[in-house]
């Protein structure tokens, strides 16, 4: 019998698939203008302009004076009703792999900004290190850099606006990605992972002072750098 190893592009995919994505609400304040305070301990990838439904009923957020957007502790939405849910279970994060100009190319065809962000995308090429003994516990250890971008204002915001709206978040996001990786049965223990940020991510200065940038989307957020253990014999289909 021959063990069809399922590819690691798709192993992150569902690992990406089950990050928690939900918010939990401490306490909301009814602002008396169809806009409503809510506060909590982790805001994930929630920023300004973000846009969800609870029940039926579409959210926006907003920042404004008295109002502002402050990462994992507060954020004011406006909406026809208040939120009577404790939790607000936003949207998965879009999940994107490949080189460079095949993934720039791919995001070029979404129409919408919901399509592909807020965004975790994994680089190729991959460096996956297999171990071929039957004894061996870890089928590979896969070498591979992944980002977790949002998409920006870049004529607007300032240094720290990357920060509070964008890196802030993402770096939110990747922690929930690292608790997936430790809670997960098909992952191994690793002792460490390097975090990158990125404000306007992709953006460097030819020979000649041209601008230029890696995706045609403006975006800041943060790359990850991690060998991932992953275990045998869970992650195959045996065929005779």
């Amino acid at each position: 019998m021959s063990k069809n190893r399922i590819e690691t592009v798709d192993v992150v995919g569902s690992l990406v698939a089950a990050i928690d994505t939900s918010v939990n609400i401490n306490e909301i304040v009814d602002n008396g203008d169809n806009s409503y305070t809510i506060f909590t301990c982790n805001t994930k990838y929630i920023k300004p302009c973000i846009k969800f439904d609870v029940l039926g009923v579409t959210y926006n957020v907003i920042d404004t004076e008295g109002k502002e957007f402050v990462p994992n502790r507060q954020f004011t939405v406006q909406g026809s009703s208040i939120i009577t849910e404790t939790v607000i279970n936003l949207p998965p994060m879009n999940y994107f792999y490949g080189t460079v100009i095949a993934t720039s190319a791919e995001l070029d065809k979404k129409k919408f900004d919901d399509d592909k962000f807020p965004m975790v995308y994994l680089l190729e090429v991959i460096n996956d290190n297999f171990n071929n003994l039957p004894q061996d516990k870890i089928d590979r250890v896969s070498d591979f850099r992944i980002f977790f971008l949002t998409n920006t204002d870049e004529k607007n915001w300032l240094t720290a606006d990357h920060y509070r709206l964008a890196i802030k978040p993402m770096r939110n996001m990747l922690y929930q990605f690292i608790d997936e990786l430790n809670d997960n049965p098909n992952i191994e223990e690793f002792s460490n992972f390097t975090a990158i940020n990125h404000a306007k991510f992709g953006v460097y200065s030819t020979d000649k002072g041209h601008t230029r940038r890696i995706l045609n989307d403006k975006t800041s957020g943060v790359e990850v750098r991690l060998n991932l253990p992953i275990v045998a014999g869970q992650l195959c289909l045996v065929c005779n």
